[in-house]
């Protein structure tokens, strides 16, 4: 089998990674991170630099080396180099591929990636989230598609979403370990797998018993990360115990009015399937007054957390029975259909 070696250009702009999607040849409409083969004479760095010219007439800096990868296709064997890079031009310009996308952390899974660029993804979800790229490729690999199992409101991205604004937040807390974070929002519902009514205390419980963690953490720490899961539920009698707690709870209340509003009919219809029409809407009015509205049990932790503001939205949007009927009815025709085109 020939052996071919190319080099690939993780190209970051703020949190996000540049992405561009082939259209030509046997791996047409897949995604890659661009680049090209090393022609004779030159250095990785060398053939990085020419084939960013070529393919996006664009000049980039190469900031870091970032993994090397090796895979067998069909036909050949790959070794491809990867380097994280940052533009020095203004623009850049589709030559060769048909399609790009800058993608963050919640989003790199979204596109349909060629084999060898999949296997670089826990590491540019590390560099991302500025965590250890060993233990974002055990949580990416091993415990993030264990969410794929749960309710529609709780799948991967999902989990990923709580990652990604807990790390977020966690920039106001420069005493917080990014790891421990890291292992406790990416960890924190995995108790859905046992219960849904006690499953903070199973998401601590599995934890506790993730030996994998004793590469990374110490006992006292798993405990912390252990604590952390079982504090972030919104109906706890207690404040979280740890600043770990309070960011993953924080994290996990994503106040976007519409979104929860969907996600309460989401839950609803895979979880009572035998209610008609009024009877979800009477859930849902339930569910957001009991949880959201003044009075209700949620509650905000930390202070620089978006959600206050958007706490308000809400409970205006609660407040006008007419609008909030409105927004169930469309969101109601929505998942209706789509069930039914599953």
């Amino acid at each position: 089998m020939k052996s071919v070696e190319v080099v690939a250009a993780a190209i970051r702009r703020g949190d996000k990674f540049f992405a561009t999607q082939r259209g030509y040849g046997q791996w047409k409409d897949f995604w890659e991170l661009p680049g090209g083969k090393i022609e004779p004479g030159e250095t990785p760095v060398q053939a990085l630099v020419r084939e960013i010219r070529e393919e996006l007439d664009a000049e980039i800096s190469v900031d870091k080396f970032l993994a090397t990868i090796e895979r067998d296709y069909p036909d050949f064997h790959l070794k491809m180099h990867c380097y994280v890079c940052s533009l020095l031009t203004e623009s850049l310009h589709l030559i060769e591929h048909e399609a790009a996308r800058y993608l963050d952390y919640t989003r790199l899974r979204e596109v349909h990636w060629l084999p060898a660029d999949e296997q670089l993804l826990p590491l540019l979800a590390a560099e991302l989230l500025d965590v250890d790229g060993e233990l974002a490729a055990f949580l990416e690999e091993k415990i993030i598609p264990r969410y794929s199992a749960f309710d529609k409101a709780h799948r991967e991205d999902h989990a990923r979403s709580v990652v990604q604004r807990a790390l977020q937040m966690a920039a106001f807390y420069p005493e917080a370990n990014r790891d421990m974070l890291y292992a406790a929002a990416a960890c924190h519902d995995l108790g859905l797998e046992v219960d849904r009514k006690t499953h903070h205390l199973e998401s601590g419980r599995i934890i506790r018993g993730i030996s994998e963690f004793g590469k990374w953490f110490s006992p006292d720490e798993i405990e912390i990360i252990a604590e952390a899961a079982e504090d972030h539920r919104a109906s706890s009698d207690h404040e979280p115990r740890s600043v770990y707690g309070r960011l993953v709870a924080e994290a996990d209340r994503l106040i976007e009015p519409e979104q929860i509003i969907r996600r309460t009919v989401q839950f609803g219809l895979s979880h009572y399937p035998e209610l008609e029409k009024e009877g979800h809407w009477l859930r849902t009015l339930d569910h957001l007054h009991e949880k959201y509205y003044y009075g209700g049990y949620l509650k905000l932790w930390i202070e620089e957390s978006p959600n206050a503001a958007r706490l308000e939205d809400l409970r205006q949007i609660i407040s006008d029975k007419i609008l909030l009927r409105q927004i169930f009815e469309r969101i109601w025709e929505e998942e209706i259909k789509q069930q039914q085109e599953i």
